[in-house]
């Protein structure tokens, strides 16, 4: 009985907790004291379109099996990859590659964890719609970076978690990833530890949330072995469409970003781009472009009357 009891206590704390960080309590239990550090960690972000219209209309015991469904599949890849599940919120998932445990590859984990992800939610979408549900996609953010990591909180009630800039440009691409109609977004840091390993091409330069910083984005498209040579090609295409809309060459722009279109059909950048190219040839940005996309009442304005 004793044993039976704590295999009770333990199944419940993992449930909270979660399962890495129990395992890494049961080796240190320092890990559960309260205090963080400073450390480079892969932080992942993970949303699904149109699960709120779900909501609208399904049954509450519908919505709870299909968010259950949903969560299980997505930590079950988040785990296999040694990530820890920060929290859950909504239909959204946080989680964080290189601590509790260290992981000198946590980025490219990360990665392969989100194209793992993108691939599982596919399927799932495909089982909902059949049973009459309507169809969702998942929108991924990846960043890698500096973040203040460990147990945050009182004597009464802590949790495992990470803190600064890092967080909020993780939720910052994710959030991007309906502008563009790119499901996983990644950071710069992030790109250029996967670089080689993963496919990705460059999106654009982005000014990060609560600060004057710039930085360029990217998206994640698959491993080296599964993408097609299509999509190789059509990352090409792009990055000399990009190169000529920094340069203020709009007709080549457009004609790069239209080959890319045609080659993959209905790409969600290239698409984006056309429109900013016809923006652009009527007001082109200042002398003093930063590269980020100009979104002052003028252009607002602008993009209004055409």
């Amino acid at each position: 009985m004793p044993f039976f009891r704590s295999r009770v206590l333990r199944g419940a704390l993992e449930r909270y907790a979660g399962r890495l960080l129990v395992q890494q309590a049961e080796k240190d239990p320092s890990v559960l004291a309260l205090g963080a550090k400073r450390r480079d960690v892969t932080l992942v972000y993970l949303d699904i379109w149109g699960f709120t219209e779900i909501t609208s209309y399904a049954s509450p015991e519908a919505v709870v099996d299909l968010l259950c469904d949903y969560f299980s599949r997505m930590t079950g890849v988040i785990r296999s990859n040694n990530g820890f599940v920060d929290k859950f919120f909504g239909d959204a998932i946080f989680s964080i590659f290189n601590a509790p445990v260290a992981d000198e590859a946590h980025a490219y984990a990360a990665c392969v964890t989100a194209l793992a992800c993108l691939r599982e939610t596919a399927k799932l979408a495909a089982e909902w719609h059949v049973k009459g549900f309507g169809k969702v996609h998942q929108s991924i953010g990846i960043a890698t970076g500096p973040a203040i990591v460990g147990n945050i909180g009182n004597e009464e009630r802590a949790m495992f978690t990470a803190v600064g800039e890092a967080v909020s440009l993780t939720v910052q691409l994710q959030q991007a990833s309906r502008l563009y109609r790119a499901p996983i977004i990644i950071s710069k840091d992030t790109y250029q530890a996967i670089r080689g390993k993963l496919v990705a091409r460059e999106l654009d330069v982005i000014k990060v949330q609560g600060s004057e910083r710039v930085t360029p984005v990217y998206e994640l498209l698959g491993s080296n072995e599964e993408t097609s040579q299509q999509i190789k090609m059509s990352v090409d295409l792009f990055e000399r469409g990009l190169r000529a809309f920094r340069l203020r060459d709009w007709d080549r722009a457009e004609k790069r970003f239209s080959d890319v279109d045609k080659l993959i059909g209905d790409d969600g950048p290239a698409r984006l781009y056309l429109r900013r190219c016809t923006l652009y040839r009527k007001h082109p940005p200042p002398p003093e472009w930063d590269l980020v996309h100009a979104h002052t009442v003028r252009m607002q304005k602008a993009e209004e009357d055409d």
